[in-house]
């Protein structure tokens, strides 16, 4: 081993003789105005990284009170990014007092915010062109931004807490702190802007076991087309296969629903057909769910098709 002392040693040096002695070195992170040198391709989109910070977590009864955004340009095919065009940050009065828990989650209080108020305009012109919506927890952040912006509603949207297989990649959590720890870099989380670069930092990462960019699994997932499937009027005994089968109970509708790829429709009917309707005729509803529907409580195009 070598004795100097990394106080005399440079950075880069230091770190590599921590790194051989198995030490995780986690650098500090600093946002990127580009992730590629090399000539982009003749096709680019623009994607937008998107967080909120609110006064709490019910989007019917809670407000937002800072909105970041990035918007930076990709390529649909690989998922590799190329410049970052623009980051955009503002508070904003919610109209109502900021709780001490809330304060503590991401230190915006009620004097920061006091008389603002986001710029509907110049969100609008950031997203007129934007291709599609990246948030790590977009179940979250879309209720969020569609009930004060409208427009989002209009847009794709992708999850990259929920659309990409961080377990099967060998991740122990997947809040963005964590993921940001094991590639490499801290940053000082919740607020806005700074999770907006820190979130793309980690899109432009590779996959641990499958290999390939972060942004590129995570675009795959999010054009794939989902069906909910409602199994309408299916017999009372056959509710223990269902349940097994990963069908949920929905109250509501008295009725036993999944969710699960467009492609494996003809299977699931051809299930239902043998273990829950015994070969008689029956009717399911079906809703289709793509990314301008997903982590919305908005309904998807719906039919009733006869078997």
């Amino acid at each position: 081993m070598n004795n100097q002392s990394p106080e005399n040693m440079k950075l880069d040096e230091a770190i590599a003789l921590l790194k051989t002695n198995g030490y995780r070195v986690i650098r500090p992170f600093e946002p990127r105005t580009t992730y590629s040198d090399s000539p982009p391709p003749e096709k680019l989109l623009k994607a937008a990284v998107l967080d909120t910070e609110t006064t709490g977590l019910d989007p019917v009864e809670d407000k937002i009170i800072e909105l970041g955004i990035v918007v930076f340009e990709y390529c649909p095919e690989t998922g590799q990014a190329y410049r970052v065009l623009e980051t955009f940050n503002e508070l904003e009065d919610p109209g109502m007092p900021i709780s001490p828990e809330s304060t503590k989650i991401h230190n915006i209080t009620d004097e920061m915010v006091a008389g603002k108020r986001i710029d509907d305009a110049a969100v609008q012109a950031l997203m007129s062109d934007v291709s599609i919506v990246i948030a790590h927890n977009a179940s979250f952040d879309r209720g969020f931004v569609e009930a004060r912006l409208p427009m989002f509603a209009r847009k794709a949207w992708a999850c990259s807490f929920a659309q990409v297989a961080w377990k099967n990649e060998g991740m122990g959590g997947a809040s963005l702190e964590f993921l940001a720890y094991r590639y490499g870099f801290h940053f000082g989380g919740h607020r806005a802007s700074v999770d907006c670069h820190a979130l793309l930092e980690v899109l432009q990462c590779d996959l641990p076991e499958s290999g390939g960019k972060v942004m590129k699994a995570l675009l795959a997932n999010a054009r794939g087309n989902e069906i909910k499937v409602w199994a309408l009027n299916s017999p009372f005994d056959s509710k223990d296969k269902l349940k097994a089968h990963s069908y949920r109970w929905e109250p509501e509708r008295k009725t036993w629903t999944v969710l699960l790829p467009q492609a494996n429709l003809p299977q699931e009917v051809d299930w239902l057909r043998e273990h829950v309707y015994q070969g008689r005729p029956f009717k399911l509803e079906l809703e289709k769910i793509d990314a301008f529907h997903r982590f919305t409580s908005r309904r998807g195009t719906t039919e009733t098709v006869s078997y």
